[in-house]
């Protein structure tokens, strides 16, 4: 299978200036516009990865299921390095091929059937786009005493600013965000670890303890997996203008290094937080609030973490973006095919009402209007039919999603229910990474035509295998609801299962070839 420039590349060199918006969009990278090295990559995700998010996620694992400190930091450690593993070894296409991840992923799943995982990464962009500028929108009216509106319209267009210029500025963005994040982090540990209790052991009244210390061990690993493997789909995009024979092992090793570090650390400390402040209102409380519930009195460290919930929001938001956008390109259809765009949207506005309409039944805080289901349902449905029936060049289309992002952010007169809403749903939407990863792994160099039917069917699989080991507040599958003291194993069976379906496949092709 073979690449063609999609985009026509710009006359002038991009090179490695930040100053110039990013001119290539879906188009392979040429030698003369190569730079940097693979050292690059480690600033780039220990940037975006020094967010609310891991902090959140560490909070999470103590707070919401009872694990002990020295348990949840276990299974954190253990979650985020096979999901940076996974980054890391995706992470090798982008020097090799000088492509975007989602225009990679057509050589396992073929064009058409590649068309489905870039919808899904364009809508989940868009999503945590959403949910980011809320966060970081509700620190900066705190921190300026200002309205919402108006924080989220500063926060909106620092972020579409640096996602239309692109690569370059991200990159540069990337590396001073980790600098502020390692201070304004280090400012809120001082706080934390002065009143955090190390030797915390499990609480069997958190709200979903009743997997006990083990399931919570598990859980904790899962939830850390299922954050960094959703950076897959996008982990190529921040390599492609890397050398060609940029090394593929350094590649991988500063992906995963950058990464790696801030996760676990701020996951860590997130679970660590969770002990200096006990009390159900941590677990649903958002970044801004969580400062808050962590200054205390304290002026100087609310004002100091505010800082950083909004860099740290912005960290993860132009990559989303970024991304997001690239992903819309990638799900046009260039036939133009009416029948296509309309079952692509169809399905995707059957797949978000079934999966509102589940989390109804069973999650009493989740049973929405008929009338919202119909309008998530809706809107799903049409952005995927846009995306599949027209296209923009890439500083339009990072524009446009953020736009639409920026829209659905201010839906709502609560932005902290409207984050909510998001978030169940996009961690629901989540569960197609995984597979995907695994046959991108997989795949090896295999093409969309000998393999295409394959991978779908083995992303399928993988997504179908996950289910009854699901356990979330949205879905309890019928394994997790019997052994709840398995935690969540979802994201690894899923992997698991699509990784040996497709590699099955080749195996069994390759030896009817000979």
């Amino acid at each position: 299978m073979s690449f063609r420039r999609e985009i026509s590349p710009a006359a002038r060199v991009y090179g490695s200036s930040v100053a110039v918006v990013e001119p290539h969009g879906l188009d392979a990278i040429g030698e003369s516009e190569r730079h940097g090295t693979p050292r690059d990559l480690f600033g780039l995700w220990f940037g975006a990865n020094s967010e609310t998010a891991n902090f959140a996620v560490g909070i999470l694992a103590v707070a919401l299921y009872g694990t002990s400190l020295a348990g949840a930091c276990i299974g954190l450690f253990f979650g985020s390095v096979l999901g940076y593993v996974a980054i890391s070894l995706v992470s090798v296409a982008g020097p090799r091929f000088g492509l975007p991840q989602m225009v990679i992923s057509r050589r396992a799943f073929g064009r058409d059937g590649n068309v489905l995982p870039a919808i899904f990464a364009f809508l989940a962009g868009v999503g945590w786009f959403s949910i980011d500028c809320i966060f970081g929108a509700q620190a900066l009216g705190k921190l300026l005493h200002v309205g919402y509106p108006v924080a989220l319209t500063i926060t909106l267009a620092g972020s579409i600013v640096i996602a239309v210029y692109g690569y370059n500025a991200i990159h540069a963005f990337e590396r001073f965000a980790a600098f502020a994040m390692l201070a304004g982090f280090a400012t809120i540990a001082v706080a934390v670890l002065a009143a955090a209790h190390l030797n915390a052991p499990f609480d069997p009244h958190a709200p979903f303890a009743a997997g006990g210390e083990i399931g919570g061990v598990m859980f904790s690993a899962s939830l850390a997996f299922a954050y960094s493997i959703g950076w897959t789909p996008c982990a190529s995009d921040y390599a492609r203008y890397l050398p060609a024979n940029s090394s593929a092992r350094a590649v991988g090793l500063w992906a995963f290094g950058g990464g790696f570090l801030a996760s676990l650390s701020l996951e860590m400390l997130g679970a660590a937080a969770a002990t200096a402040v006990r009390g159900p209102g941590i677990v649903s409380a958002t970044p801004a609030e969580t400062v808050g519930l962590l200054a205390g009195s304290n002026g100087a460290l609310a004002a100091a973490g505010l800082v950083t919930v909004l860099i740290g929001t912005m960290n993860g938001n132009v990559m989303n973006l970024y991304s997001g956008a690239l992903s819309a390109l990638v799900a046009y259809d260039p036939r133009r095919r009416l029948p296509f765009a309309l079952a692509t949207g169809g399905a995707v506005a059957a797949l978000a009402a079934a999966f509102l309409i589940l989390a109804g039944v069973n999650d009493p805080t989740a049973r929405y209007p008929a009338v919202t289901i119909a309008l998530v349902a809706v809107a799903a449905g049409a952005l995927s039919f846009a995306a599949v029936r027209w296209t923009l060049v890439r500083w339009q289309a990072a524009l446009a999603v953020g736009l639409v992002g920026g829209a659905l952010a201010i839906v709502g007169a609560d932005p902290d229910a409207t984050a909510h809403v998001y978030g169940n749903f996009l961690g629901l939407l989540s569960t197609w990474a995984a597979p995907w990863a695994a046959i991108l792994i997989a795949s090896r160099g295999a093409t969309g035509e000998r393999y295409g039917r394959w991978a779908l069917t083995a992303w399928v699989a993988g997504i179908a295998a996950g289910l009854p080991f699901w356990q979330q507040s949205w879905f309890t599958g019928p394994v997790a609801a019997a052994h709840p003291q398995l935690g969540d194993l979802s994201y690894f069976v899923s992997f698991g299962v699509a990784y040996a379906v497709y590699a099955g496949a080749g195996a069994a092709g390759s030896r009817s070839r000979k």
